[in-house]
């Protein structure tokens, strides 16, 4: 599947990181991204972190063009003939001030697709703010759902950002082999945030619940984490009957089988009574004896466990800016 999409011509007109991340993940399957940016300082991230740079843009292109000059439009129109994907990060009404909308580039290639990225979509009444990622969380309610505790990933960027632009494009790219035409897609990462809270408005709708109040946030012992003997912590998902039953059948207290869902005091009782089991042991000593077993119980990791096990991102090399400049 590496190469699924060699031969698609990507023009990565993106900033920062959820541009980048989208087109890294078409480049990792085949495709040729054009990274066009800023002559002199490019994109932000070059200096402003430049390990993040390097793993979004590696095995990419660097066409360094002013947008503002009307030599570098015409470039970009040139280009845009060729292209397959276009994705632009800007504020609403940037493109079309630089004379490069979506109705212009269709002009001169009915088959482009057209992929603008933002925090807030085109339209409505945040589309002109600025924002970040911590900015996205807090206007789709995601900060509200743990005592507004900032997340350690970027989930608005990447989740609700990068991965929906990529899952648009390819579908995008499928209706374009059956309809010959491209499209403008309008991504929005307040959107893609919000998609992702069925969960907690499902629960809230139906029991007025919000916050951890919900299943899958921590109210019950069955689906929560905890610290073991030796400082580390475990993750138990335990949510099916027969994972919880099994669980308190391997810890030695099957008298709280019964009790996965309950209540009032005797809900903490549960949670302290699986807790003290496991601060007897070591995480480690855990997880080798709970993992031939159905538990769902599975160490927490830090990043620099993972470094060790996960191939770095972004093996390719980085260009330099406006390396490939004609």
């Amino acid at each position: 599947m590496d190469d699924v999409l060699q031969g698609i011509m990507v023009l990565d007109l993106t900033r920062l990181l959820p541009g980048a991340t989208a087109t890294a993940y078409l480049v990792e399957h085949g495709a040729e991204v054009i990274k066009i940016e800023q002559p002199g300082e490019g994109d932000y991230a070059r200096t402003l972190a430049p390990e993040v740079f390097r793993a979004t843009n590696a095995g990419k292109k660097s066409v360094a063009i002013n947008l503002k000059d009307p030599r570098g439009r015409e470039m970009l129109m040139r280009m845009a003939e060729r292209a397959d994907i276009l994705v632009e990060g800007f504020r609403p009404g940037t493109m079309a001030r630089l004379g490069l909308s979506y109705e212009e580039l269709r002009g001169v290639n009915r088959r482009l697709i057209y992929a603008s990225l933002t925090g807030y979509g085109q339209t409505g009444p945040y589309a002109g703010l600025a924002g970040h990622d911590v900015n996205y969380l807090a206007l789709g309610g995601v900060l509200g759902l743990n005592d507004h505790v900032i997340p350690g990933v970027q989930i608005a960027d990447l989740a609700a950002g990068a991965m929906r632009a990529v899952m648009a494009m390819l579908l995008a790219l499928l209706e374009r082999a059956k309809t010959g035409e491209g499209r403008h897609l309008d991504i929005s990462m307040l959107e893609g945030v919000q998609s992702l809270l069925t969960v907690p408005l499902a629960t809230y709708r139906a029991t007025g619940r919000e916050g951890c109040e919900e299943v899958l946030s921590g109210r019950y012992a069955c689906y929560n984490v905890y610290q073991a003997g030796d400082g580390r912590w475990l993750a138990v998902g335990a949510l099916e009957p027969k994972f919880w039953g099994e669980l308190c059948r391997q810890l030695g207290c099957e008298d709280l089988i019964a009790q996965q869902f309950a209540e009032g005091e005797c809900r903490g009782q549960v949670k302290e009574r699986i807790a003290a089991i496991f601060r007897t042991r070591a995480a480690a000593e855990w997880f080798e004896a709970l993992r031939s077993f159905d538990c769902c119980v599975t160490p927490v990791r830090t990043i620099s466990e993972l470094a060790a096990e996960m191939p770095e991102t972004g093996d390719g090399r980085v260009p330099a800016l406006g390396e490939h400049n004609p």
